[in-house]
């Protein structure tokens, strides 16, 4: 296989890499007998090797002398930065060293929507900060070009629910979550029991990242016929628990949302009164860093840190 036949290497046309191994053992061994031995060919197999090699480099490259072959001048010239260039490619290609988390500096680009930004990232940084205190996690915001961001390496995972397929991309679920009713203690629909009864005349939140109606909890009650009032739609989940904490509002969202809430807001999280499909969380990367060692150990430790956490 030739190594390059173009451009401004012109010069290693007919030159390919068992030639070059050739040369290599030649000036180590200083004669072919011992050359041919190391590389595991026949004799008349590197004095094969050893014409094109001077046809190549137009130069004899080895002249017999008392005890083997002698190196010329040109081949005295070549043997340093040609053992220098095959250590280097020997490295290169050679199995990736383990990623040290605690010694690394690594920057990762993260992205996904504002519910993993509240309520996902202070468990990742949670887990960075135990093993890995020198990374760096920085969030961009999630826009409509995240997968061609993520195929120039520009982004390194995504989180959010199932991504469609796509060429390229990988994904591995995390958890599925259930759904809660987040409202503030006061609310007349928790004055007992929240039914769906209470549910469906109440006045509702809706977090709509597009702005558009619908979604998990009105695709259910359609089924069934039913509708709420949605009196209030915001595009992020941050601000969503803190109007249900201060208005006779209420907010269905996932689990984590309301715990998370709960911890700061006088709300309280009741059950939700209709049959709900739980909601899945995915992370997400491109191939190009499947391999990728600080990528690997990323991804394991978000399924570890999850499974602690959520299952």
């Amino acid at each position: 296989m030739t190594i390059y036949n173009g451009g401004p290497m012109q010069g290693l046309i007919g030159l390919d890499l068992n030639l070059l191994l050739a040369l290599e053992m030649l000036l180590e061994e200083g004669s072919v007998t011992g050359a041919a031995r190391r590389l595991g060919v026949t004799q008349p197999a590197v004095s094969h090797k050893l014409r094109r090699l001077r046809e190549a480099l137009n130069d004899e490259l080895f002249v017999a002398g008392p005890r083997g072959l002698v190196p010329t001048e040109r081949a005295r010239a070549i043997a340093g930065p040609l053992r220098q260039a095959l250590e280097q490619l020997v490295t290169t290609l050679a199995d990736e060293e383990p990623f040290d988390p605690r010694h690394s500096e690594y920057e990762y680009v993260v992205t996904g929507a504002d519910l993993f930004e509240l309520v996902g990232l202070p468990y990742v940084l949670d887990f960075v900060a135990e093993e890995a205190p020198g990374i760096t996690v920085t969030v961009v915001r999630r826009r409509v070009d995240m997968y061609q961001r993520m195929e120039r390496g520009e982004i390194h995972f995504a989180f959010g629910h199932e991504f469609p397929s796509r060429a390229g991309l990988r994904q591995v679920k995390l958890f599925d979550e259930p759904f809660v009713v987040m409202g503030r203690p006061e609310h007349p629909a928790f004055r007992g029991p929240l039914t769906l009864e209470k549910y469906l005349a109440a006045d509702h939140v809706l977090v709509a990242p597009e702005g558009a109606p619908g979604g998990f909890v009105d695709d259910a009650l359609e089924k069934q016929g039913l509708t709420r009032r949605v009196a209030v739609r915001v595009a992020h989940f941050a601000p969503a628990p803190h109007l249900v904490a201060r208005r006779d509002l209420l907010l269905t969202g996932p689990e984590s949302l309301g715990i998370e809430s709960a911890k700061t807001l006088p709300i309280e999280l009741r059950p939700v009164p209709i049959e709900l499909p739980r909601t899945p969380s995915y992370l997400g990367w491109h191939e190009r860093f499947e391999r990728d060692p600080a990528h690997r150990w990323f991804r394991q430790q978000t399924q570890r840190f999850t499974k602690q956490r959520w299952l």
